[in-house]
C-alpha cells in the first residue's frame, strides 16, 4: 500500500536575486516572508496554505530559468473562477507586470507571467469539463493543499 501525502507542504526555488525575487512574491503575488535566514527566505500565502523557499545557494545560481531543462517546467497557482483571473489580469497590468491575458483552453482558462528569473508561473481556473473527466465534485476538489 502507498504511504498517503497531504498536498504539496512547499516549493523551494533557486534565484540569483533574493531580494528581487522577495519583492515579487510579497509586492506583485501578496506572499508575506515568513522567516529569512542569511541562506534563505520563506515565504507564505495562508489563503492558498503554500510556502515558497527561496535560495540562491550561497551566491551560486546563474542564468535565468528555462522550462526546456530538466526540473520545473512552470509553477501553476489555482484561482478560484473567471472573474478572480481577470482581476489578477488587471492587477498584473497595474502594477507593470508583463502577462499573456486570460486565455482559455480544454482544461480551463489560464494566465501566465514570468517571475525574477524568468521563473514561469502558471494562474489557473480548472474547468468543469476537466473536473468531471478527473472524478471529482467540484474545483476545489483538484487544488493540492485544501485539506
Amino acid at each position: 500500500m502507498t504511504p498517503s501525502l497531504l498536498g504539496v507542504s512547499h516549493l523551494g526555488l533557486s534565484v540569483a536575486d533574493v531580494d528581487a525575487a522577495v519583492r515579487f512574491w510579497t509586492e506583485v503575488m501578496g506572499f508575506e516572508l515568513f522567516a529569512e535566514d542569511p541562506r534563505y527566505r520563506l515565504l507564505l500565502h495562508r489563503g492558498a496554505r503554500v510556502a515558497i523557499g527561496l535560495s540562491d545557494h550561497d551566491f551560486a545560481v546563474t542564468g535565468p530559468f528555462d522550462e526546456r531543462h530538466v526540473g520545473l517546467d512552470h509553477l501553476a497557482l489555482a484561482v478560484g473562477d473567471l472573474e478572480a483571473l481577470r482581476s489578477w489580469q488587471q492587477r498584473l497590468t497595474r502594477l507593470g507586470v508583463p502577462h499573456s491575458g486570460v486565455t482559455g483552453s480544454g482544461g480551463g482558462h489560464h494566465l501566465n507571467l514570468r517571475a525574477p528569473d524568468n521563473v514561469a508561473i502558471e494562474l489557473f481556473v480548472i474547468g468543469v469539463e476537466l473536473v468531471a473527466a478527473m472524478g471529482l465534485d467540484e474545483p476545489a476538489a483538484a487544488v493540492a493543499g485544501t485539506h
